[in-house]
């Protein structure tokens, strides 16, 4: 027999190894590659959060500077819109996105992108005018005193509110839900009619007891009984106040049972908050003097607190005061210093309050001054909470606005159609409603120991994003301003929901783009 070299198998071997070797060099030369795309990936992730927070200090600086001036952070392009923060190229000073208030230029003046990074704060346009048919994206913030407080508002405030939303909804069991709602949030283990207590949340998997309390969010009534994303968020399941085109186009794609109407119906949460108080002070931070205290406490109070121009602009007004303290007058009989203007009231409404006011002297020119320096809350509550759930009027939608007792359909048209023009002194206080004769002086009146001009709260969603790069953060907080310092009550990352928001697309985030919408 023969036998084969040995060598000859040297080149078959030698074959088979190099193959492994390029295999595995091949498979580490992917893997590194990936662990790179990955790590830049997550740094660019990183990048837009950190540009998202950027927006959040800005906002906070902004507060800090103008904390009540809704005429500076409501809708402000110029200070929100694709504001820079670092580039490789250009300042704040020279960039060019900033002259223009468009990143077209960019493709104008720049063959390739040049390294940027910026942010947007981004709000819907829900609590604009009434008659607006517009959609468009608002660049600033909103208030939560524009919202229905859930924790202070009355069943009856709340029935009035969510009945048509869940109407729109078209959802058949809307007393149902509302009596789950009013259910977990009552102190109590009574089941109302078609509503639910712990002996029916605990039959669930997993079991759960009723809240019978304050909720600590909005979501949480995701919690209750019948309540779902859809009744939450309606159509609008990227949060952005905009008709998209898979929210109107019925079973094609999610959400399927949008009902392909031409309507964006956003359900019940932008117009509910748990997050709104404030303290009982006046736009200067010092305390209100309440009118309850003795005549000696009032006047020292007055002299401490106003300024030589107020005390010079209101003299009439705070004279007929001191003299109502001297003579014994109770000012806990009134439900606001409002009701000490009485010009205007008929012989019939001014017949309805105290007697000692029938002959105030108290003037529309006075009124701002003393709405903002005066309360007229019992002392026991003064000591052991501030105002919960009172309604920013500057900013509050219709349907939120319709809830406040006393408050007329006629007066909620005239406020909408008035807040356009309002000057930022004007919006200071609610004063602005007699001094516009957007109603008369009986529902100012009812209607003014629940409004408020005032904001602490403050629901913020920032886009963070680079010029460079396709990445996008998406971030929003809930932040209250105690004095100049920002507490974060709630925050989220909505990047998962996407971009959302086209803030390139001049037509929509301009002049708008007419459709119809069920929010106003």
């Amino acid at each position: 027999m023969s036998r084969m070299p040995a060598r000859a198998f040297i080149l078959p071997v030698v074959l088979v190894v190099i193959g492994l070797l390029a295999l595995t060099m091949a498979g580490f030369i992917f893997f590194i590659r990936a662990e790179v795309a990955g790590s830049l990936a997550a740094g660019a992730a990183q990048q837009a959060r950190l540009a998202a927070e950027s927006g959040l200090e800005e906002v906070v600086t902004t507060l800090r500077l103008h904390p009540h001036d809704a005429t500076v952070w409501f809708d402000a392009p110029s200070r929100f819109k694709h504001k820079l923060i670092w580039s490789s190229g250009y300042n704040r000073q020279s960039d060019p996105v900033a002259r223009t208030g468009t990143r077209e230029v960019l493709q104008e003046e720049y063959s390739q992108p040049i390294p940027a990074w910026r942010f947007s704060v981004v709000g819907d346009s829900y609590q604009e005018a009434i008659s607006s048919d517009q959609q468009r994206i608002r660049f600033g913030i909103t208030p939560e005193a524009g919202k229905l407080n859930l924790n202070a508002a009355t069943d009856e405030q709340i029935t009035a509110l969510l009945t048509p939303l869940l109407q729109d909804l078209e959802m058949e069991n809307a007393p149902a839900l509302i009596a789950a709602l009013l259910d977990w949030r009552d102190t109590d283990d009574e089941t109302r009619e078609n509503g639910a207590e712990s002996d029916y949340y605990n039959t669930l998997e997993p079991p759960y007891n009723a809240k019978n309390g304050p909720l600590d969010s909005v979501e949480e009534l995701l919690l209750v009984k019948g309540f779902s994303a859809a009744v939450l968020y309606g159509e609008d399941v990227n949060r952005n106040g905009i008709l998209d085109a898979n929210e109107d186009d019925g079973e094609e794609s999610f959400p399927e049972y949008d009902n392909r109407d031409g309507v964006l119906n956003r359900g019940i949460a932008p117009f509910l908050t748990v997050w709104t108080r404030e303290p009982d002070t006046a736009l200067d931070n010092r305390p209100r003097i309440n009118l309850n205290l003795d005549a000696a406490a009032v006047t020292a109070a007055i002299q401490t607190y106003f300024t030589e121009d107020e005390l010079a602009a209101c003299q009439g007004a705070i004279n007929y005061i001191t003299g109502l303290k001297n003579r014994g007058f109770d000012f806990s009989q009134l439900g606001s210093p409002a009701e000490l203007y009485r010009a205007g009231l008929t012989e019939e409404e001014g017949g309805g309050g105290p007697t000692e006011l029938q002959d105030s002297p108290v003037t529309l020119d006075e009124l701002p001054i003393i709405l903002d320096r005066f309360s007229t809350r019992p002392l026991q509550q003064t000591q052991t909470q501030g105002l919960v759930g009172l309604i920013n009027v500057d900013t509050a939608p219709a349907r939120v606005l319709g809830v406040v007792p006393g408050m007329t359909p006629e007066a909620v048209e005239a406020i909408l159609a008035v807040r356009p023009e309002l000057t930022a002194q004007e919006a200071r206080t609610p004063a602005w409603l007699l001094t516009r004769e957007v109603m008369d002086v009986a529902t100012f009146h009812a209607v003014a120991p629940y409004l408020t001009t005032k904001a602490y709260q403050f629901h913020v969603e920032v886009l963070g994003y680079a010029d460079h790069l396709k990445v996008v953060g998406r971030w929003e907080w809930i932040i209250e301003m105690i004095g100049p310092l920002a507490q974060v009550r709630y925050s989220r990352d909505l990047s998962p929901l996407g971009l959302a928001w086209p803030v390139d697309d001049r037509e929509l985030a301009g002049e708008g783009v007419t459709v119809q919408s069920r929010t106003r």
